[in-house]
């Protein structure tokens, strides 16, 4: 398959990421008012996705496929740990101490810190239009989940560095998912991956208190949230990365989670939106448009 095909399934697949990663703050919101914490509900995303990934990889792969070289468990133990357990910690602490909506303006810095880190590690050219786009998608993203209000009434500098520190490892992630994609069997990875982050979520939950309030809902969306928005996002998550030449392009064309997730909103909690809400949507949709038409393939 030749680059610019297999350019374009990739984005296809980042694309269907996004679009299921929109249903993130359904879940989050039911779960959370059926009594779980942020730190159980982050274990019920990492943990089940965990299970999946082990099932469909026993299946698929036979158990000799979960032997990985040092420096394979080195990146997914990075991936797992960074992109996953530490990302939806400082996710949730943000929304915790600042808020939802200044947690998503910190969260969609995310593609400047990937172009930045994609220049440094893979060399890739930025360039003016890029640099372009990806302020367009930054002040679409804000606008989409503010609609310009910033009346916040107290700002918690603790939990402006834990959003800031989400959008960090959440651009890293295409970075790291490159080079704990070596390995051909993508569920193993997956499996490693959400492994590490069930681990590091550990050591934050407290496990006798959560057992004694999880109910059968609970547990049914709490599957359904790893099973669903984790396992089987990062299913076409990292075979879309694996297939991108440009990981800048990755986050841009994922921000179409913030569209989704707005009119999530609208149609199952009735939230207002405005015409300003409606602006900042159109813009982030441009900005991915923009970044496709971008491409650099033809340096590879």
């Amino acid at each position: 398959m030749d680059l610019k095909k297999n350019n374009f399934i990739g984005s296809i697949e980042i694309l269907i990421t996004g679009i299921i990663w929109g249903f993130i703050g359904y879940f989050v919101k039911e779960l959370s008012l059926m009594g779980a914490s942020s730190e159980l509900i982050t274990f019920f995303r990492v943990f089940f996705a965990f299970i999946f990934a082990v099932i469909v990889a026993l299946v698929l792969y036979g158990p000799k496929s979960f032997v990985l070289t040092k420096e394979q468990l080195l990146w997914c133990f990075l991936d797992g740990l960074l992109t996953q357990g530490i990302f939806n910690y400082c996710y949730s602490m943000c929304v915790e101490k600042s808020g939802v909506a200044i947690a998503a303006v910190l969260l969609y810095t995310s593609p400047v810190f990937n172009a930045i880190i994609s220049h440094i590690v893979f060399r890739e050219r930025i360039g003016i239009k890029r640099n372009l786009i990806l302020v367009l998608n930054m002040i679409g993203c804000i606008i989409a989940a503010t609609a310009l209000d910033f009346s916040f009434k107290t700002i918690s500098l603790i939990g402006i560095f834990m959003g800031l520190l989400s959008g960090l490892t959440y651009g890293a992630s295409p970075v790291l998912g490159k080079y704990a994609n070596k390995n051909p069997n993508l569920f193993v990875v997956i499996a490693y991956n959400e492994l590490f982050a069930s681990l590091f979520v550990l050591l934050f939950l407290k496990p006798f208190h959560s057992i004694q309030i999880i109910s059968t809902k609970m547990w049914i969306y709490g599957i359904m949230y790893g099973v669903i928005i984790t396992g089987l996002a990062y299913m076409f998550y990292y075979d879309g990365v694996k297939k991108m030449t440009e990981l800048s392009v990755v986050p841009v064309i994922a921000s179409i989670e913030v569209v989704v997730a707005t009119f999530v909103g609208i149609m199952i909690y009735k939230e207002p939106l405005n015409f300003v809400n409606y602006f900042g949507i159109i813009i982030v949709i441009l900005s991915i448009v923009f970044m496709s038409k971008t491409s650099n393939i033809k340096k590879y």
